[in-house]
């Protein structure tokens, strides 16, 4: 069987047995996939240091006959994002954004623009960045990928675009807003958004990857819109996204 090659990022690692490895990766031409390690455990050169959460590896593999599992051969060490597993809150955020992609992507099913956020939402947190702003940044760019993106521009019942002498919910069954006058009587919505940070999130939806890092998102902001995103992704999920609860003890 001819081995392959793929550049990827280890979303999540579990021990198998008495040495091997069990490595769930998002790859930049497979997309998610899941491949078993051989004796990685007491690896002193083929895997040692190579399979650690968020690092970006080049991994040569072949495919299974019997089973959706790739055994992986061999790991080479691209770049190990280190700073990532020393610091809880990076650690916290770095998490976040694995957890988004395991949950929003199904086995095999390439996105290279998702493999591309991702890549650039871990150097952001690497070099120092915010994690609550890398964290709603790379949210919002998800879903617009996945096909979820919110409706921001206006309240989706009455029609009208945002205005400061507006407050703003989202529902979260269908990510459209409700402005205040549009929202009476419904107690169920009570997570606002500024209009501030509505428009931060118009003009993050819109720029360029490039540009990304450049807008400024304060914690407010920050924290309006994960709360948001979070409760809009559960119900579109219909589960919950674990990481999210210690990404936001992080502000405590």
């Amino acid at each position: 069987m001819n081995v392959s090659s793929t550049r990827c990022l280890v979303l999540k690692t579990a021990d198998h047995g008495e040495s091997d490895k069990i490595v769930t990766l998002f790859s930049e031409n497979l997309g998610k996939v899941t491949g078993i390690a051989k004796g990685a455990k007491r690896s002193k050169k083929r895997f040692v240091n190579k399979l650690e959460p968020f690092s970006r590896i080049l991994v040569s593999y072949k495919p299974s006959r019997t089973s959706t599992l790739l055994f992986i051969a061999e790991a080479e060490l691209e770049h190990a994002f280190l700073s990532l597993r020393q610091s809880y809150q990076k650690y916290a955020g770095a998490m976040y954004l694995c957890e988004l992609i395991l949950r929003f992507t199904k086995e095999k099913d390439p996105e290279c623009g998702l493999f591309s956020l991702l890549t650039w939402a871990l150097h952001a947190l690497d070099e120092g960045d915010r994690p609550l702003k890398i964290a709603a940044l790379f949210h919002i760019r998800l879903l617009d990928i996945a096909g979820y993106r919110p409706e921001l521009e206006c309240c989706s019942q009455c029609c009208k675009p945002i205005s400061p002498k507006n407050t703003y919910t989202m529902q979260p069954g269908i990510g459209a807003l409700l402005c205040n006058q549009c929202r009476s009587g419904n107690t169920m919505l009570t997570r606002q958004l500024s209009v501030q940070t509505l428009k931060f999130l118009e003009k993050a939806q819109g720029v360029s990857l490039g540009h990304l890092s450049r807008l400024q998102l304060p914690d407010k902001a920050a924290r309006e819109t994960l709360y948001t995103l979070h409760g809009y992704s559960c119900s579109l999920l219909q589960q919950d996204i674990h990481s999210w609860k210690n990404l936001m003890a992080t502000l405590k």
